[in-house]
């Protein structure tokens, strides 16, 4: 067969690359494409004739993307991914236990050592999709380079991710955990780890509510005896409508009194909020840590917006909600 697999919307799409490795093998001839759209609305829709292919599937992670992607000319269409309109697919084993596909002139491997989640964040998919914390590789199975992404959903919940740690320390490569650390599971032992490791750009951390504000002082003493420098913590701030303003202003200035990145992770329901060019804005200032950490929100709206309206309106927002 000829065989056509589509990643929507993946930086990596392991199921895509798995596929690929599976159908290769199996004698079949197989391209491979990225899309590269983005997990935020937008008007872009792709045409694909795919006459020349017998079977074609599509994975995407974000709801957004859901069908922006139209295939004609072919009969077998298959969709998966968490943001799919097929949701609840699921590789088969016999594909799932493939490695994945490296162009190359690839340099990194990605992959998992769990899946699943010990939380059930409402706003988040990984529980149903996912279900419980599992153990999926091991760490020889998913690092084949000297870097390493790995996509745990909550690593920290792992009853041996210390061993896991320090497993990556011996074999001296460089990581990232790129979901994110669990901050309520931080303590000296593992964070110094962390610590030790080669670490890919910064850590990453979630400040979901300022609810959780006195945890996260004392919790940031902890990862401060370890990770000592500046500006190398990215605290994602989940931001949806129904959250006061001041919860969103207040979790951004902690980030700048501790000296974290914050990055904006907007609902999808905040693109048709009343406040959606507040929280356009916000996510334009937190989003680029050069500009986060010499300019304070006011001086960035400026040098943003030329009509003095726009600068006053999310000026309004962001001091109302702290004053």
């Amino acid at each position: 067969m000829n065989i056509l697999l589509i990643n929507v919307d993946c930086d990596f799409n392991l199921a895509i690359r798995k596929m690929y490795t599976y159908y290769t093998n199996m004698g079949h001839s197989v391209k491979m494409i990225d899309l590269h759209l983005k997990g935020y609305p937008h008007k872009k829709v792709v045409p694909i004739n795919a006459k020349k292919f017998n079977m074609v599937c599509v994975s995407n992670i974000f709801e957004i993307n859901a069908d922006k992607v139209h295939i004609s000319n072919c009969e077998n269409v298959f969709y998966g991914g968490i943001g799919s309109r097929n949701s609840k697919a699921t590789l088969p084993d016999e594909i799932d236990e493939c490695e994945p596909f490296y162009y190359p002139e690839e340099d990194m491997s990605w992959g998992f050592i769990t899946r699943g989640c010990v939380n059930k964040c409402y706003f988040c998919k990984v529980p149903t999709h996912e279900g419980c914390l599992r153990e999926y590789r091991t760490v020889e199975q998913v690092v084949k380079h000297k870097k390493v992404k790995f996509l745990d959903n909550n690593i920290l919940a792992y009853d041996k991710h210390c061993e896991v740690f320090q497993k990556l320390i011996d074999m001296n490569v460089t990581v990232n955990f790129n979901q994110g650390l669990d901050f309520r599971l931080v303590n000296d032992e593992n964070m110094a780890l962390l610590a030790k490791m080669h670490y890919i750009d910064r850590y990453i951390f979630a400040f979901d509510s300022w609810s959780y504000r006195d945890l996260w002082e004392e919790k940031m003493k902890i990862i401060r005896r370890h990770i000592i420098y500046p500006w190398r913590i990215r605290l994602y701030i989940y931001v949806n409508p129904n959250m006061p303003l001041s919860d969103t202003v207040n979790r951004i200035e902690w980030c700048r009194e501790h000296e974290c990145l914050p990055y904006i992770m907007r609902d999808s329901k905040c693109y048709e909020s009343e406040h959606k060019d507040f929280y356009t804005d916000v996510a334009a200032y937190c989003n680029q840590p050069a500009l986060f950490k010499k300019m304070d929100f006011e001086t960035f709206l400026h040098k943003r917006h030329k009509k003095q309206e726009r600068i006053d309106s999310s000026l309004k927002k962001w001091k109302g909600s702290y004053e």
